[in-house]
């Protein structure tokens, strides 16, 4: 992990002195739609480990093909019942990386994310059995997307985001599926 996050600061860093002579453009997007929470449902009678997410995100384009970017992911949670008790476990995320962009047709673009990402995970329990808690870990993510100009400067986007998440030693993968909007500036 040390050395995922050594390489992204150290490439981020090289872009940026690189190509600070070149025309940069700042932008911000945000979006809605599915997340996945993964967990163990062995023994519950009713699980659901899909939720509605979001996240926000901003960058600044170092060349027209590379950004770094900061984000927040809100996974949802995942939700599981039986005998009377409940217990959901939310996935929340801030990350750091880098974006490749290109244009492959008019109007047309896509996007490879890679970097790294403090992942929240929260249990809650109803009524509270004791294991109620929250632990970070720090982790890789990585996402693709596309994106659709539909005026100057603003992109309706469809992205999938992948990170992974862990609670008192467990692991489980994050994943969201989003549509929303980018504006560039």
């Amino acid at each position: 992990m040390k050395k995922i996050i050594l390489a992204v600061a150290a490439f981020a860093a090289l872009s940026g002195s690189a190509f600070a002579q070149q025309a940069s453009q700042a932008y911000v997007g945000a979006g809605i739609g599915q997340g996945h929470v993964n967990t163990d449902c062995t023994g519950v009678s009713d699980c659901k480990n899909n939720d509605t997410g979001y996240k926000l995100y901003g960058g600044y384009k170092f060349t027209p093909n590379i950004a770094a970017e900061v984000s927040y992911f809100d996974f949802g949670k995942a939700k599981a019942s039986g005998g009377g008790a409940t217990a959901e476990m939310r996935g929340t995320g801030v990350g750091v990386g880098v974006a490749f962009l290109g244009d492959f047709a008019p109007q047309w673009s896509g996007v490879a994310r890679v970097g790294i990402a403090s992942n929240r995970m929260k249990l809650s329990t109803t009524p509270n059995v004791g294991l109620d808690g929250s632990e970070s870990s720090t982790n890789a993510y990585f996402g693709l997307g596309v994106g659709y100009e539909v005026t100057k400067g603003l992109k309706l986007t469809a992205d999938v985001d992948f990170s992974r998440g862990k609670f008192q030693g467990e692991k489980g993968d994050l994943r969201l599926v989003t549509v929303g909007l980018n504006y560039g500036f």
